[in-house]
């Protein structure tokens, strides 16, 4: 079963949960039990809450079960690591792009003194 996220309901709504419990006919610790999650909001609840608070649609209120935010937070996790590791392979072809450059400047330097050497034989 989806839970009800009441806590958001009550402050958009503005109301106190002792009013709550006013205008539904249920005790104000079974509404602080539902916002704690120690409970499910039964249908009955939820129909009186709605007529309570002139609410036309609850699905905007409901809390994703755990499983689908344990897939989000997995999901995100992976993408912040797939972020870190295309950062890193970034740097790790910029350093191969300086090393290549290094080589081709000591290949350089290398043959001007194969050169010079040459000259200073012959």
């Amino acid at each position: 079963m989806k839970r009800i996220d009441l806590l958001r309901i009550r402050k958009e709504y503005k109301v106190t949960q002792v009013k709550l419990a006013e205008l539904t006919k249920y005790p104000q610790g079974f509404i602080s039990q539902i916002e704690n999650g120690r409970v499910d909001a039964p249908a009955a609840f939820l129909v009186r809450l709605k007529e309570a608070l002139n609410i036309k649609d609850l699905d905007s209120f409901y809390l994703p079960d755990s499983d689908e935010q344990a897939a989000k937070d997995a999901r995100q996790l992976l993408e912040n690591r797939i972020d870190e590791l295309q950062a890193m392979i970034k740097r790790l072809l910029d350093m191969l792009d300086r090393r290549d450059e290094r080589i081709s400047e000591l290949e350089s330097q290398l043959s001007r003194y194969q050169e010079k050497f040459l000259d200073a034989t012959n």
